[in-house]
């Protein structure tokens, strides 16, 4: 009796022994197919992140260009080109942040003035780039954008940033102009740190990725 029990009771274990190696072998192909779907599909599934992070838009003529505080070289340089293509007559740099590297020297030059500083650099007519130094996030820069823009009568004008930051731009320019009549426009303005179609091969590029998306995800919870 006891050898019946026994000779029943392996042959039930091969059976699930068999029954689950079937099905460990099929979650091990298909972990091994998403293996490799991700590997080759990396590339523009990573790519695709970043994009949507952007939201430039067509240069178009306007009133005035507005460059964002941060990143001076890039933003002043690309609203250099902008007013030397005549696509606005004015350009104001906002901005009251002084940062980190300029207090370490003892210098308290603000976001508006090393914007404007890199514009002229680049060409730009002193008289054409003028500061704005004021607001210490872009949720206080767009409010005073707004108030600048409506004491001046401006009807169009075009906002310059860097590029993976106007997804959450265009939300909060949106929020503020709401009503308001004025036509903001969004540019970008490439930066020199990273390639925005490969940003993950970058250190600066995964850190400005990772950094915008808790901050498009902060701004989506606050405003």
């Amino acid at each position: 009796m006891s050898r019946s029990i026994s000779s029943k009771l392996s042959t039930v274990l091969a059976r699930v022994a068999q029954f689950l190696g079937g099905r460990v072998l099929l979650v091990l192909v298909f972990l091994l197919f998403l293996g490799a779907a991700a590997y080759f599909l990396r590339v523009p599934v990573l790519r695709a992140v970043g994009n949507y992070l952007v939201h430039s838009e067509a240069v178009v003529p306007s009133d005035a260009l507005y460059v964002l505080g941060g990143s001076p070289s890039e933003r002043g340089a690309e609203a250099a080109r902008l007013l030397l293509a005549d696509q606005a007559p004015l350009a104001f740099c906002t901005g009251s942040n002084v940062p980190g590297t300029m207090e370490a020297l003892g210098m308290t030059l603000n976001e508006a003035t090393l914007t404007r500083t890199a514009a002229m650099r680049a060409g730009a007519p002193a008289h054409r780039v003028l500061e704005l130094p004021e607001g210490t996030s872009t949720w206080e820069e767009a409010e005073v954008i707004l108030r600048h823009a409506e004491h001046q009568g401006f009807e169009t004008i075009t906002v310059i940033s860097t590029e993976f930051h106007l997804r959450r731009i265009k939300r909060v320019f949106r929020k503020r102009f709401k009503g308001s009549g004025i036509t903001v426009r969004l540019h970008a303005a490439n930066s020199s740190q990273y390639d925005a179609q490969q940003w993950w091969t970058s250190e600066e590029g995964l850190l400005m990725v990772n950094n915008e998306y808790v901050k498009l995800f902060y701004y989506l919870l606050k405003y």
